[in-house]
């Protein structure tokens, strides 16, 4: 594999570059994920890196599958091992391995939004609740911050005061938490949060992933939210980890891992 061609002088700087944590800062169009591509590929064929000790995070499915497949059209069968895939997907291994720990069955169910506008539908119903004066949409945005903000339906209730909407949404909110407990059903937030709950507070299975991986690569950083962060910062103690992105696209601050 000769990056003298392939890349230009930073780009194979930052792909070759093996010795701590690397930061890539590189705008749009600039090849950032094509060095990331190139990286892996460095690591396996030129490094002798098994595969199975690196792992590559994405935000979409459509970017996990590119850089796969590019991956794969540069090494062939020797590509086969590495994980390449969306931070989602990466907490459902997780989960499905460990998540016994809080009393979950490892076949919990994933809830789509589709999933999630239906429950919300039929509690709706059962609250008599007008989705023209608090819409579906809003109510899953509203769930969603209560989760990441660590709200218990409780406090919600106490934060509400004496708004009614907001004592609407509080109540929706419980009843969601309670059909997904009582289904052991899990939503896209649920995923991060019940993965870094574990990673936390399990040190033993926190030890067994921090040890899988050698090589830790982050794409589109800026997109990293908090609970992002802090489950790839937990991951990444023992490992090498490189992040890429633009902080001029971001909507967080634009952080480095230590």
């Amino acid at each position: 594999m000769d990056l003298d061609n392939l890349l230009n002088k930073n780009q194979k700087e930052a792909a070759t570059y093996l010795d701590s944590h690397l930061r890539i800062i590189a705008g749009a169009g600039s090849g950032k994920t094509r060095v990331v591509t190139y990286r892996i590929a460095y690591l396996i064929d030129e490094i002798g890196v098994d595969p199975r000790k690196i792992l590559a995070i994405t935000f979409t499915n459509k970017a996990a599958n590119e850089m796969k497949e590019r991956v794969s059209n540069l090494l062939g069968p020797h590509a086969l091992g590495s994980l390449i895939c969306t931070i989602h997907s990466l907490c459902v291994r997780i989960l499905r391995q460990h998540i016994n720990v809080i009393n979950y069955p490892s076949n919990f169910m994933i809830m789509d939004e589709e999933d999630q506008k239906a429950l919300i539908k039929k509690i709706y119903n059962n609250l008599d609740i007008d989705a023209k004066t608090i819409s579906i949409k809003s109510m899953i945005a509203s769930i969603s911050n209560y989760k990441m903000a660590n709200v218990s339906p409780e406090r919600a209730l106490e934060l509400a005061g004496q708004f009614q909407g907001e004592i609407k949404k509080a109540k929706v909110y419980k009843e969601y938490l309670d059909y997904q407990e009582n289904h052991f059903m899990l939503d896209f937030d649920d995923l991060l949060l019940k993965a870094v709950y574990i990673f936390e507070n399990y040190p033993d299975v926190l030890e067994k992933w921090q040890h899988r991986f050698q090589y830790i690569h982050v794409d589109e950083f800026q997109d990293v939210g908090n609970i992002e962060y802090r489950l790839v910062k937990l991951m990444a103690k023992k490992a090498i980890t490189c992040v890429v992105g633009d902080p001029d696209q971001t909507i967080y601050s634009f952080r480095v891992l230590m």
